[in-house]
């Protein structure tokens, strides 16, 4: 495993895809909405640093593994001994290692630039959503890239998943406000979850804070179990 996740470390701080979504972008945003003084809010502010987190463990990764399964890169584990579960995490931890690397970083500018007087203990508290979610939006690119035939159904289905994760979530609205569909759906919705535990933090609510890590906790299982299926029964 850590000949595997030293590898896809050194392959992923190359990824030009890595710098421009997970790196440039949000931080052009950042600078963007200072210079123009645009008043946004703490929930806003920490609501980007889960989409830079989506669109390169989610969205960019499952480009990757889908132009890998393509050149019948994944054929190869069918005759070896290396399990796949033992896989899917080497990768996983790897991209989490980077995207928490780059949240914090993004974290530490925002804080920077709109003076959010975020404390060093609630850095820290930051650190374990960062994980989580980097995690869980890793192996559901391993999902996304199981189905589609080529790069548009992926295009597709990869809108169809990011859309609703981010409208059913109070990143942009407050979901008291929202239909009783969206309210319910936000209960099953990862992004929500991951908002729920910054505005805890934010807040020094440490019990919701415990709560919205064992949530995203069974989150991170059911797609580890997702993805181990959906990647055998793409392998057969």
């Amino acid at each position: 495993m850590a000949n595997i996740i030293r590898i896809s470390l050194e392959k992923d701080i190359k990824d030009f895809y890595l710098l421009f979504w997970s790196i440039f972008l949000p931080f052009a945003t950042l600078v963007s909405l200072a210079i123009f003084e645009v008043n946004v809010n703490e929930t806003i502010l920490v609501g980007l640093i889960t989409m830079s987190i989506f669109f390169y463990c989610c969205t960019t990764n499952s480009f990757s593994i889908f132009a890998q399964r393509k050149r019948g890169v994944f054929d190869l584990l069918t005759i070896t001994p290396f399990s796949l579960w033992k896989y899917l995490s080497s990768i996983t931890i790897s991209q989490t290692v980077i995207a928490c690397t780059v949240s914090t970083l993004l974290l530490y500018s925002e804080n920077s630039i709109f003076d959010l007087k975020i404390s060093a203990l609630q850095f820290v508290l930051f650190i374990p959503f960062f994980f989580i979610g980097s995690a869980i939006f890793t192996l559901m690119g391993f999902i996304l890239s199981s189905f589609p035939k080529n790069e548009g159904q992926l295009s597709i289905g990869s809108n169809l998943v990011m859309i609703p994760l981010f409208l059913c979530s109070s990143i942009f609205f407050k979901l008291g406000n929202s239909p009783m569909v969206v309210q319910w759906l936000s209960w099953i919705n990862p992004v929500e979850w991951l908002q729920n535990g910054y505005r805890s933090i934010l807040a020094t609510n440490y019990a919701d804070y415990l709560v919205s890590v064992a949530v995203l906790f069974v989150f991170l299982v059911i797609t580890l179990i997702i993805s181990i299926k959906t990647f055998r029964m793409k392998e057969t």
